[in-house]
């Protein structure tokens, strides 16, 4: 990434009273994470149970048609995704580069390594559940007490600072996640001072909203490096 982008992302982000992050199975890519593939972490961490199910992905194995498949690939998730992580440079400076302001997470990532990695779980909705608080049910197939809070919440936030700087990150959120992308589009446009930075490995694309937008085409682990490099 250009430095000089760096340093507008970095200095976007260092001015933001509210910072919205959006993230899919980009991001978790980016960390070292695919649902999708048979990888070598999916072989070192789920080879036994691949051979023993004739699973191909871990995403294959916790949507098995066999509940008792389902379960022992769900057990093996939470130990080896949650229970284990350790958060990566690129979550560290992403925490690192947007504590300083308020702060909210919206991702359909079910692995909740944004509460493992120190963002506030309160303000961390996730749209197609946990594997923290649920191993067999996605949490938000129907409206619970928590989701209803949390977009309160972030309801709440955008009026406290929809007259003030306002920094939205899409981070690895593909061109079908529709659910994501509407509601950062909704938020942007609501704001009167919106930057809307959109990293993305080849599908780097301008929101529907009419704010600044910063794109960044790539690997975001060393995007992200490069920004906490100029704004330290």
């Amino acid at each position: 990434m250009e430095t000089v982008k760096a340093v507008r992302i970095g200095q976007a982000l260092a001015e933001a009273d509210l910072v919205i992050i959006g993230a899919s199975n980009g991001l978790d890519m980016a960390e070292g994470l695919n649902l999708f593939c048979a990888d070598a972490h999916f072989r070192e961490a789920y080879g036994d149970l691949a051979q023993a199910d004739g699973i191909g992905c871990i995403l294959q194995g916790l949507a098995s048609p066999d509940a008792n498949a389902r379960r022992r690939w769900a057990e093996r998730f939470h130990q080896k995704e949650y229970v284990e992580y350790e958060p990566s440079p690129l979550m560290n400076r992403l925490r690192h580069l947007t504590e300083h302001a308020d702060t909210f997470v919206i991702t359909c990532n079910i692995d909740g390594h944004f509460a493992r990695a120190g963002f506030n779980e309160n303000r961390v909705l996730e749209t197609e559940g946990s594997i923290r608080t649920s191993i067999d049910e996605m949490r938000l197939a129907h409206p619970d007490a928590l989701a209803t809070a949390q977009l309160e919440e972030l309801a709440r936030l955008v009026q406290v600072h929809r007259n003030g700087r306002v920094v939205i990150l899409e981070l690895g959120v593909g061109l079908r996640n529709g659910i994501i992308k509407r509601m950062l589009a909704q938020i942007a446009s609501a704001c009167e001072h919106a930057t809307y930075i959109v990293f993305n490995y080849s599908q780097a694309m301008a929101p529907d909203a009419s704010c600044e937008t910063i794109l960044v085409d790539g690997d975001m682990a060393p995007a992200f490096e490069e920004i906490a490099r100029c704004h330290p």
